[in-house]
Parts: C-alpha cells; sequence; structure tokens
C-alpha cells in the first residue's frame, strides 16, 4: 500500500519521540559525513539544521502561526525558523536595510517581500555585439561591508567609451523585474588586450586595470544583482551585464539559490577558448566538441559571453524571479550564494532549509559536493530546477589579489590532468564513484531534446492550485537537456516519478522524468529533469517558446515544490512514494504524442552517459 501524500496527525508523545529519533538521526548521519569529509563542515557545528530553533531561546519552535498560500501551502509566515516577532539575541532587528547607516546583521523575517513592495524599475538590459563594452568583478559574490573592483574594456583596436555603470537587484517588484539601486560617474572603458590561449591548458587569463572600485553598502540589500555599462546620459545599455551576488553574511533564510558559476564559466567563450570549443571549431558552433580544441583550463574572473551568457539568462536568471515571486506570495525569505563561494565555505549550505539550484548546475568542485553530502544529512532539501546536473568534477586553483581562486581546471580524463589524486572527471566515474543518481533521483539522459511530459504519478502538494490531474500532459516542457529515471542507477530507495516523456533518437528510446526522492535523514529533493524548466515559466527559452498553458503550469508547480521543500526535512512531511516508477517499455507503449518527443544534439567526446532507458 503507498503512503500517504500528506502528514497524518499524530498523537503528541509519538510526534515527539519521532522527531527525538529523527534528530538524533540527523546528528549521526552528520557527524559521520564530517569525520569523511572535513573540508566541508567547517562552521557547520553549529548551523546544521536539526530542527527550526527559534533565536530568542534557541529552543525548537512549533508555535510558528501557518498561512495558506494560494495554493494552500501551509507556509510558516515567519520563515523556517520563527515568527516575525523572534529576535536574535545580541541583535536588532530594525527596519530594512538600506534605511541604516551601517550595514545589519541580521534581516527580520519577511524582508525579501517588504524589498519587493518598493518600486520596480524594469530597465535591466544588456547588449552585445562589435563595439560592446566587456566587463569582470574581481570576485562573484560579496556582502554588505566589502568592496569589488569592476574592470571595463572593449575590444583591442577600438576607442575608448565613457559609460555609467547602472546596478539593478534581480525581483519581482511587482512584474517589473528589477530595481536600480545603485549608478556610477562617468568612467572610460579602454581598448584592451587578449592574452594567447596557444598554451597547453589554453588559459586565457585578462589582466584588465581596474577601472572602479564599488563599496556594497546597506543599500546594497542581499540579492542578486546585474551591473549594466550604459550611454552616459541616455540611459542605453553599452554592453552585457556583469553579474554580482550580495550575501547575505550569517543569514540563515529558509531558502538559498546556488548560482551555478562554475558552469556559466565552462561554456564562457571570451577569449576564444571554453572548456569545450577553441577557436577552431568555435567558427562551426555545430561540429563536434574535441579534446584537442578546447580549454583545460578557464579563468574565474572574466568577461561572460556567448554560451556562458546565456547559462546566466535562461539557466539562473529565471529561477531568481520565481523565488522574489514566492518571496511576496508566500511569505519565504531567499539568500544568494555562488558556486565558488560555496567551495570556500561549503558550510554555509547547512544554514537553510532548502537549497534551490537553477537549470544547468553542471561542474561541481569536491568541497561543494561534500557540503551538499552534509547539508542533506542535516535534513536540508534540494531543488534542482534543470538537468545533467553533478556531472564533472572541477578543480579551483590558484589565487588573485583579491583572494579569490584565478583558475577553474577540468581536464575530462584521468590521463590528461596532472592532479591523479583528484581528477576532475566525470563524478560517477571517480573512485569511489559518485553517482549524481544517489543525489537526484534520475540520471543524464541526453542532449538537443525536445518533448512533452504527463503526469503519472502527482501528490495533492504538488499540484495545488495547478487545476491539473494524473495523466494530464505538458506539451514543449521538455527541452535543451533532459535527465530520466534509471532503475540500474544507484537512486534514493524512495524515489517517485511524478511526471515522465519518451524521447526518441540515435541511441533508441529513453525515459525524461521529473523525480521526487525523500532520504532517511528526512530530506527531500526535487529534480526536474530537463534544463528548460527554470525559463519555462516565463515561456521564453534560449531557442524556443513554451506553450503558454505548459508555462502556467510550469510556474504553480515550482511555487509548489520551493515552498514544500521549505521546510527542514520536508520528506517527514511529504514521502515519496514506495511504488515502482514506470518503465521504458510501459511508458512507451502507454504515453500520448503529446508526451513523445526527439533528441540530436552534437556529438561529443565527453565519455559515456548513463542513459535513462
Amino acid at each position: 500500500m503507498r503512503r500517504p501524500q500528506t502528514p497524518a496527525a499524530a498523537s503528541g508523545s509519538s510526534d515527539a519521540a519521532r522527531k527525538a529519533l529523527s534528530r538524533l538521526l540527523r546528528t549521526a548521519l552528520v557527524a559521520v559525513l564530517c569525520a569523511l569529509t572535513v573540508s566541508a563542515c567547517s562552521g557547520v557545528g553549529d548551523r546544521v539544521l536539526v530542527t527550526p530553533a527559534s533565536p530568542s531561546s534557541g529552543e525548537p519552535s512549533s508555535t510558528a502561526p501557518e498561512s495558506s498560500g494560494p495554493s494552500g501551502l501551509a507556509t510558516a509566515s515567519g520563515g523556517w525558523w520563527g515568527t516575525t516577532t523572534l529576535t536574535p539575541p545580541s541583535q536588532t532587528a530594525g527596519a530594512l536595510p538600506g534605511s541604516a547607516s551601517s550595514c545589519p546583521t541580521w534581516h527580520a523575517p519577511g524582508w525579501v517581500s517588504a524589498e519587493n513592495a518598493l518600486a520596480g524599475t524594469g530597465a535591466r538590459v544588456g547588449t552585445d555585439g562589435p563595439g560592446a563594452v566587456l566587463g569582470y568583478l574581481d570576485q562573484g559574490a560579496t556582502s554588505c561591508g566589502g568592496q569589488v573592483g569592476l574592470h571595463l574594456g572593449v575590444a583591442p583596436g577600438s576607442r575608448s567609451r565613457a559609460v555609467t555603470v547602472a546596478a539593478y537587484r534581480v525581483g519581482w517588484y511587482g512584474g517589473a523585474g528589477d530595481r536600480l539601486v545603485w549608478r556610477s560617474a562617468p568612467v572610460k572603458a579602454l581598448p584592451t588586450t587578449v592574452p594567447d590561449g596557444s598554451a597547453l591548458a589554453h588559459l586565457v587569463l585578462p589582466q584588465w586595470p581596474a577601472t572602479l572600485p564599488i563599496s556594497i553598502g546597506p543599500q546594497w540589500v542581499p540579492g542578486f544583482y546585474l551591473l549594466v555599462p550604459q550611454e552616459v546620459g541616455g540611459g542605453l545599455p553599452a554592453g552585457p551585464a556583469i553579474p554580482l551576488v550580495v550575501r547575505d553574511a550569517g543569514g540563515r533564510e529558509p531558502i538559498l539559490m546556488v548560482a551555478s558559476t562554475l558552469t556559466w564559466n565552462a561554456y564562457n567563450d571570451w577569449g576564444g577558448w571554453s572548456l569545450y570549443r577553441g577557436p577552431a571549431n568555435n567558427r562551426d558552433p555545430s561540429s563536434p566538441v574535441t579534446t584537442a580544441d578546447r580549454a583545460r583550463e578557464v579563468a574565474v574572473h572574466r568577461p561572460l559571453t556567448g554560451p556562458g551568457y546565456s547559462q546566466l539568462t535562461f539557466m539562473d536568471l529565471p529561477v531568481v524571479g520565481e523565488l522574489e515571486r514566492l518571496a511576496v506570495d508566500r511569505h519565504l525569505d531567499v539568500g544568494y550564494t555562488t558556486d565558488v563561494s560555496v567551495d570556500a565555505d561549503p558550510g554555509q549550505l547547512s544554514a537553510h532549509a532548502e537549497l534551490v539550484f537553477g537549470g544547468h548546475s553542471e561542474y561541481w568542485t569536491t568541497r561543494m559536493y561534500d557540503g551538499l553530502l552534509v547539508a542533506q544529512a542535516g535534513g536540508v532539501n534540494a531543488a534542482f530546477l534543470g538537468a545533467n546536473n553533478l556531472w564533472w568534477r572541477a578543480r579551483l586553483e590558484g589565487s588573485t589579489a583579491s583572494g579569490e581562486p584565478a583558475r577553474e581546471v577540468v581536464y575530462r580524463f584521468a590521463a590528461q590532468d596532472p592532479n591523479r589524486a583528484e581528477p576532475t572527471i566525470q563524478w560517477q566515474a571517480v573512485t569511489p564513484s559518485r553517482d549524481p543518481a544517489t543525489v537526484l533521483g534520475q540520471s543524464h539522459a541526453e542532449i538537443g531534446v525536445r518533448g512533452g511530459l504527463a503526469l503519472v504519478d502527482p501528490p495533492a502538494w504538488f499540484l495545488a492550485g495547478s487545476g491539473l490531474t494524473a495523466g494530464q500532459l505538458l506539451p514543449g516542457a521538455v527541452g535543451n537537456e533532459a535527465d530520466g529515471y534509471n532503475p540500474r542507477a544507484r537512486n534514493p530507495l524512495r524515489t517517485q516519478v511524478l511526471a515522465q516523456g519518451v524521447l526518441d533518437g540515435r541511441h533508441g528510446p529513453v525515459l525524461t522524468t521529473i523525480s521526487y526522492s525523500t532520504l532517511l535523514s528526512g530530506a527531500a529533493v526535487f529534480a526536474a529533469g530537463t534544463t528548460d524548466w527554470a525559463c519555462g515559466w516565463t515561456g521564453v527559452c534560449a531557442d524556443r517558446t513554451v506553450p503558454a498553458a505548459t508555462a502556467r503550469a510550469i510556474g504553480v508547480l515550482t511555487a509548489n515544490v520551493l515552498a514544500a521543500l521549505s521546510t527542514p526535512s520536508a520528506g517527514e512531511l511529504y514521502p515519496a512514494s514506495l511504488a515502482a516508477p514506470p518503465t521504458l517499455a510501459e511508458a512507451v507503449r502507454s504515453l500520448p504524442a503529446a508526451a513523445v518527443g526527439t533528441y540530436g544534439g552534437a556529438s561529443t567526446d565527453e565519455g559515456p552517459r548513463l542513459r535513462a532507458r
């Protein structure tokens, strides 16, 4: 018999005993993992989520009032760790950042919703092309009180250009999408040089002088920012936007989004070299990706262009917008960080109830991966709103003047990597193997995909407010890359397929699925199964539009997932089914045409995929 999808009422004594046992189990799991992965546990001791705690007393809080969001999901109105009236010891709740003269040490629950009540600008855009002003920061994440160095330049041989730089906080803002927070005085972008990338690793390391130091004061509310070079006077964009994450230092928002900066950087082709292509096959984007003509090392801090900029635009920015809208609709606060920041401080992952990853979180360092496992052992949930996650092991090496890592290293083949102790290969190929399915409940299926999904085993909490029922279709929901449930992989015992489709191509049919898993620690994991899920709710992805009805459905379903997983150990409230997921053969026989699509991406030499057959 299938377990119920919603929590049943229990007696106070049995509930207390269950929670006590769960706390002991999570504590033991964290202790074991920390003993094995010491690097991921710095600072975890006072951060790891065991039960929601009241900041005023340090005791578990069971009295946080509940309210129903638009979809009927109950959410704690004051955030995962208490109500809006609680104040941490030795700290002052105060007003929103920006109204104080010094950096706040704490933000009252509901601060993201209050921020989004401010008037938006709706002017955040960027442009690329001949003569564009490019730029990069000497660090991709900072917090109030920090300072970042902005480096601007124009192409070699171009004329210098005077520009201003406008900083927009990405949010909801009543649908405007952003708010202007800061603008610089006019500065000059000078002609630059592009270093030669012909050495063995094809590393292109920019050496541009700093154009402008930017001090991050309290008006820079924590969030995801885009710095846009603009024409002086007119405000028209003069170049592509430059991303910056302002972290909430010490923040314990229920939701933390991790910007996939290592994946952006892997695809970034500034200087002619990325981890995929070099000058030869850049001239023909349809040509196969080869080992000979691509970089093994890329600069962490350099202008973000081409496919790397598309990763930012379509894989992460739409998720930021969805999270900020969720903050307004469901009173859930959200913080932001980056891959590089997590590598430096993996313990920050354990300070939140839910971790959110955008449409494509493909590149992970060992410290990042270890930090995720420790957080999950402590009951932290994860929502992967894309596909092809946890695929390549990356290393960060070197150091810049600001103390940031200088290079992202990925050789792809152990025999080529000079670091034999930590070769940069697929995670499923490391020793001992770390099959991504153990985290995701699904495996990578194919690239170059187009298709739809049929809802096959959706729980009530997932469908709430959508008007959808089991058997209904999401035409056009699958695009770009796809994952799927694979019974041969090391999936969590409780893995439930919520929706599925079939993709057909030169290797034969494969499954693509939406998966939901619950772990022994009580942590829950949602895996959307397609990179275009992240942009799907907007209706516009990199190379296609999504049907309006499907876009609306993706928006509601995603909001339900993010809200449900914002409670620590959400798997205890919403356990995954133990029923066996449908097989590929069953799907091929039963699915309607709208849930059957195709694949056929460019060939690669990246090594074998564990396809979801």
